[in-house]
């Protein structure tokens, strides 16, 4: 299913290794819970999105993020939202909306996405037109589906009762993935103006790739690429046999040091990077295992 999902959807090769089957089981089963709301925390490539993507294609679900732009602003953040709501709560699409603290390019945009994991409404995000014909649309959908609507002759009545069972479409049919990155600069600060991101989500640390994680995909990737000049080259230093009868044997050996030292490197660097910030204050340098997707 992970190599039909590369191919068809994302286009990408994607490596399937010990760590990416455990975060896929822990979104799975956040996404799955009633009011199920994921807060996925990781460096920068680590596969945070990805991943969130994939388990909601196994869902049947669609993936919805926003696409911001040098002009994106706070209107259209609520034009996209209201459609995406309208999309869950009214017509009853599973949506899994995966949001990254990058796009927040705007206090108001936390300030929804808080609102909406709290309660699965965004006060005054629909008002005048936007309000009454959502409610038009609500009761047809209503008519249609057969909505559990309680019985009344209270025009104001009903109109709430419309709402609230917008709303409770909403909480059942769009679950939010945030994810966010511990080396931004106001990691620190969501806690605080965000409560319901830890509140009301199941934080799933996913870190860095580990070193047993980088030694696998990195011999997913060179498995199949012709090693044949290395190897050459490690005869004419005396590192491996001569005889051609061991060349595969050779080659295996060859690949496997050229693992070995791309790991080694990765995480040099990484260490390098550590002891520099703690050395001098200002702008951290971070290698992420996107850094080590390009190094192979």
């Amino acid at each position: 299913r992970l190599k039909v999902f590369g191919e068809e959807e994302m286009e990408v090769k994607i490596v399937l290794f010990d760590e990416v089957l455990e975060h896929i089981l822990r979104i799975d089963r956040i996404l799955k819970q009633p009011l199920g709301h994921a807060l996925l925390v990781g460096t920068s490539g680590s596969g945070k999105t990805m991943l969130s993507r994939f388990v909601a294609w196994l869902n049947n679900m669609t993936a919805f993020q926003i696409k911001v732009h040098r002009h994106y602003s706070a209107a259209d953040f609520d034009k996209d939202l209201r459609s995406l709501l309208i999309r869950a709560g009214v017509q009853g699409e599973k949506i899994c909306f995966i949001f990254d603290e990058s796009n927040a390019v705007s206090t108001a945009f936390l300030e929804r996405m808080n609102c909406l994991l709290a309660s699965g409404d965004v006060p005054g995000l629909f008002e005048g037109t936007d309000y009454t014909a959502l409610l038009a649309d609500c009761k047809d959908q209503a008519r249609k589906a057969n909505w559990p609507l309680p019985a009344t002759s209270s025009p104001a009545a009903a109109e709430a009762a419309l709402y609230k069972a917008f709303v409770t479409n909403i909480q059942r049919n769009l679950p939010v993935v945030f994810t966010m990155n511990p080396a931004d600069k106001d990691f620190d600060n969501r806690a605080a103006t965000s409560p319901a991101l830890f509140n009301r989500c199941v934080t799933n640390w996913m870190g860095e790739w580990s070193s047993g994680a980088l030694t696998q995909v990195a011999n997913e990737y060179l498995k199949a690429v012709d090693l044949g000049a290395l190897v050459e080259y490690a005869r004419h230093l005396g590192e491996v046999d001569g005889e051609e009868s061991l060349r595969g044997l050779q080659e295996d050996r060859v690949r496997a040091g050229l693992v070995s030292l791309m790991v080694h490197v990765h995480e040099s660097v990484a260490a390098l990077c550590r002891r520099v910030a703690r050395r001098q204050q200002g702008r951290t340098t971070y290698v992420t295992p996107r850094h080590f997707l390009d190094v192979i």
